[in-house]
């Protein structure tokens, strides 16, 4: 509901203000994103260092369901039914579709001395211009998996300018497969998170919009993940 969302805001605003913070960064899922912002549309005046943002698992998740949408009825479940069990879950799952495309790009690595992203990359729109079908399993599933795998390491390595060159790429495949509300709501994230005001923005490319459990390497995690993970799980115990 929109006033629970609001009596929210106030709260989480209330609470950086008091810890000595300038603005508040404020994760949701795309459903409260949508509220949020548009509840920030509405006053723009108290709600200027207010700046809502898409949680990153929320976002994978709905990527990797717009892989399987856009793969359907090709024969990639009867392939992960080999392996797995719960094809439909696995559909859902970066690792189990990082597994099929490192099988189908297997005997590519071997034959090819191919050393580098770019090589492979355009080997394979050489083999994609010559069949319907390799076009379709390099635009639907090798190149999102990839796509989905940097999404990752943005995450991980705390690389904020490799977050929002990511997030460019994901939104043609919100669109293809019908995830029209992401679709829409990641253009306004985009659009939010590009003006950024300076001060904030040096903090984002310090890595301050990820959390870790502890210092170290490749060990960051989106907000929501934390909030998922930990805060609800300990919460609820």
């Amino acid at each position: 509901e929109p006033d629970t969302i609001l009596t929210t805001m106030h709260l989480v605003r209330s609470a950086t203000e008091n810890a000595g913070q300038t603005y508040t960064v404020f994760t949701n899922d795309q459903q409260l994103f949508k509220i949020t912002t548009q509840i920030t549309w509405w006053q723009p005046d108290i709600w200027k260092n207010f700046y809502p943002i898409l949680g990153g698992m929320h976002m994978l998740m709905s990527f990797i369901g717009c892989i399987g949408t856009l793969m359907e009825n090709t024969g990639l479940s009867e392939i992960m039914k080999t392996a797995f069990g719960g094809v439909d879950k696995m559909l859902l799952g970066k690792r189990a579709l990082r597994m099929v495309v490192e099988e189908i790009l297997r005997p590519i690595l071997l034959q090819k001395d191919i050393s580098s992203f770019g090589e492979l990359f355009d080997y394979l729109q050489i083999l994609a211009s010559k069949s319907r079908t390799a076009r379709l399993w390099t635009d639907a599933l090798v190149l999102p998996v990839f796509i989905a795998m940097r999404f990752v390491r943005a995450s991980r390595e705390v690389d904020w300018p490799l977050h929002i060159e990511t997030v460019k790429l994901m939104l043609p495949y919100f669109a293809a497969a019908s995830h029209w509300h992401y679709f829409r709501y990641t253009i306004v994230y985009l659009i939010k998170m590009t003006k950024l005001p300076n001060d904030l923005l040096k903090k984002f490319l310090k890595g301050e919009h990820a959390m870790r459990h502890r210092t170290g390497q490749w060990n960051s995690i989106w907000s929501d993940m934390m909030i998922k993970t930990t805060v609800m799980r300990y919460g609820h115990g």
